[in-house]
């Protein structure tokens, strides 16, 4: 299972650099420059979720942020009454070396 596990994430992570692949999927990646998206280490150091809410609109992130937002629906089945009431679609995986405050910048965003 752990080398499965493992197979499973390095090949996922492979797949994350192709566009096609990404687009396939349903992610609206025409104004991102490059996948993956690589950039500085000072983007580790943002406080706040408004600032990172920006800084990911400035990469080019802001129609796959509003795919995100949009995709709020109420979950069919008895979900609803186990406090699992609404599904919403994944954003964009923001990977990291050294947390100096991007966890809690990052948390909140769809």
């Amino acid at each position: 299972n752990v080398t499965q596990k493992r197979h499973a994430v390095a090949t996922a992570l492979a797949a994350s650099s192709l566009p096609p692949l990404v687009m396939a999927r349903g992610h609206r990646i025409g104004e991102v420059a490059e996948l993956p998206l690589v950039v500085s280490d000072g983007l580790e150091s943002i406080q706040k979720t408004k600032q990172a809410v920006e800084t990911l609109k400035k990469l080019g992130c802001s129609e796959e942020l509003q795919r995100v937002l949009d995709s709020k629906k109420v979950r069919a089945g008895k979900g609803k009454m186990r406090n699992r009431r609404y599904t919403m679609r994944r954003g964009p995986l923001v990977v990291y070396s050294e947390d100096n405050g991007i966890v809690r910048a990052m948390r909140n965003i769809p």
